[in-house]
């Protein structure tokens, strides 16, 4: 892995689409709003693409941790950006630290993710999935 500067940030915009709200598969639909397993997984892509800039040929990283703390609701149609910043990189561990705000900058959540990076051939053998294809 090349050098990742403590720091260093990515941004993912996204829109709150009706397929982001909070739905699950027993209950069915429960609020009109962003979920907050949607915002974990835009914190997660959003360290990802941070990260992958970063990673060496042969390389593949793995998320291994994700925490998330809700702050205020987002309708569909709101504007989100997510910002991933890394906070700290130890050995073959990155951890992100990730805040998500609306348009008007009002804070939606904030939390954080770890990625551990791994030589794709490691990864293969661990998933029994090419991380290449």
């Amino acid at each position: 892995m090349r050098p990742l500067p403590v720091g260093a940030e990515a941004r993912l915009d996204v829109v709150v689409t009706a397929a982001m709200t909070v739905r699950f598969a027993e209950l069915g639909p429960v609020h009109p709003v962003y979920a907050t397993y949607e915002m974990a997984r835009h914190f997660e892509e959003a360290g990802r693409k941070l990260l992958l800039a970063h990673l060496d040929h042969g390389e593949a990283a793995v998320g291994s941790a994700v925490a998330v703390e809700h702050r205020a609701p987002a309708r569909v149609g709101t504007a989100v950006r997510v910002v991933a910043r890394c906070a700290a990189v130890r050995g073959n561990r990155v951890r992100c630290a990730c805040t998500a705000t609306d348009g008007d900058g009002r804070l939606l959540g904030e939390g954080s993710t770890e990625q551990v990076v791994l030589s794709t051939d490691a990864l293969a053998r661990l998933t029994g999935v090419d991380p290449c294809g």
